[in-house]
């Protein structure tokens, strides 16, 4: 039986329906694109309080929260990228001096922020407030895209737009304390203990009490001796002198560093705050020797004995007790009495400890070294060994070649004054002549 009338109707609407669906899928797979969209860029401050009287980083942080108005989330990114971005400030009324000229950001995208800096003064009489400036931002962006691909090629098309946004972002000038170290006096040296010391300054408007400086060295071979040290009440505009003991290592260097100093206090309403801000610069000195030595006569014969006198001179700068002196010598000098001590020494003091030291009678005559090393309590009666001093000891040679001649001339009227003994009592035993 023939199918005919409304059944071969929706027969065919079927197979056009299913072929439509069909070719709408492939044209699907051959990637056609549409997307509609823009960037859409915030700025903030994370940092906003600057003090009067000193220049600060305005720093700025630029965030791009596009928007997509049409299209697949996974082509977003070609029409909400913001391009050749630039950045510009305009201080308006705000008591601030920009340094920095207009800055160049690149391309922002959604991803990741941007950050660009202006380096800005604040003058000393600028007057403390919460202060409005504009930021100025300039811009390229892909508004629309359209692409398609089919079996001969692809066509894009693209609508490129350009913009400039204001935004605005609030700056604080503060005029509560703040501090600057000024100077500032060092004894550092390589492998000693020494003192920084200085002034620190009030140069805010407010009063404060109860200021303390915090140090607390990054360097490993500068030690702290102490690390929070008070310097009491400091009015607006006034300093206070500080000390603080420091010890740096053996290891450190003979160089100029710079160290932190942050300040903590408590203001006018009895409030802790800190000001993180203050430091100072200072020198290392070059390590010194301990002490400064010098023999009194540093010539010995060989084959003799004799008192070895050394000046010894205390090169700190402080005092030292209970030294103990050692003399080291080798082949051919030698000591029976090798040690001396020293009851104290003050700064640049001098004083002779004396050794016995010995040569050996073939010793040949040249130049030869002994050491001489310390062991001392410092002024924090701590002790300490000192490096090892080398002293030259001239060994000339004997004067006696041979017997004295004074024991030759003995020696011979000795055997001249024997035979006249013999030949005495030898005649002595002749018999008498008649006998």
């Amino acid at each position: 039986m023939n199918e005919t009338g409304p059944s071969r109707t929706l027969l065919v609407v079927g197979l056009v329906a299913l072929f439509v669906v069909g070719t709408g899928g492939v044209l699907a797979q051959q990637g056609e694109v549409r997307a509609d969209g823009s960037p859409n860029i915030d700025v903030y401050t994370p940092e906003n309080t600057f003090v009067p009287g000193s220049p600060g980083n305005l720093t700025l942080v630029l965030d791009n929260d596009g928007e997509l108005t049409r299209g697949q989330e996974t082509n977003r990114e070609l029409v909400t990228t913001a391009r050749s971005v630039t950045v510009d400030v305009d201080t308006g009324d705000a008591p601030i001096d920009v340094n920095s000229r207009q800055r160049s950001v690149g391309t922002l995208d959604e991803n990741e922020p941007r950050e660009t800096n202006f380096r800005i003064d604040v003058p000393d009489g600028a007057e403390p407030g919460t202060y409005e400036i504009d930021v100025e931002i300039d811009y390229r962006y892909t508004e629309r895209v359209r692409q398609t691909a089919d079996s001969r090629g692809g066509v894009t098309d693209t609508t490129e737009r350009s913009r400039s946004i204001t935004k605005t972002v609030e700056i604080e000038v503060d005029d509560s304390a703040r501090f600057r170290i000024t100077d500032v006096d060092s004894t550092l040296r390589v492998g000693e203990e020494g003192e920084i010391t200085g002034n620190v300054t009030n140069i805010g408007e407010e009063d404060v009490t109860n200021a303390e400086l915090g140090f607390n060295p990054t360097s490993e071979n500068i030690f702290a001796l102490e690390t929070d040290v008070a310097v009491g009440d400091i009015d607006a505009g006034d300093s206070a002198a500080f000390t603080i003991p420091v010890e740096a290592g053996s290891e450190a260097r003979a160089v100029t560093k710079r160290f932190d100093l942050p300040v903590t206090y408590r203001d006018s309403n009895g409030i802790r705050a800190e000001d993180s801000d203050p430091d100072f610069i200072t020198t290392i000195g070059e390590k010194r020797d301990e002490f400064l030595i010098e023999a009194v006569d540093r010539n010995i014969t060989a084959g003799t004995s004799t008192e070895f006198d050394v000046e010894v001179t205390n090169n700190r700068d402080e005092r030292v007790t209970n030294v103990e002196a050692k003399l080291f010598a080798d082949d051919p000098l030698d000591s029976d009495d090798d040690e001396a001590y020293i009851e104290s020494l003050e700064a640049g003091e001098s004083t002779t400890v004396t050794f016995e030291l010995n040569a050996e009678s073939d010793a040949i005559a040249k130049t030869y070294p002994v050491d001489l090393d310390f062991r001392y309590d410092d002024a924090n009666r701590r002790s300490q060994l000192s490096d090892s001093y080398k002293m030259a000891i001239d060994v000339t040679e004997s004067d006696d070649d041979g017997l004295p001649i004074g024991l030759i001339v003995v020696g011979g009227l000795l055997v001249v004054a024997g035979a006249g003994v013999v030949a005495w009592r030898r005649g002595n035993d002749l018999p008498f002549r008649g006998q």
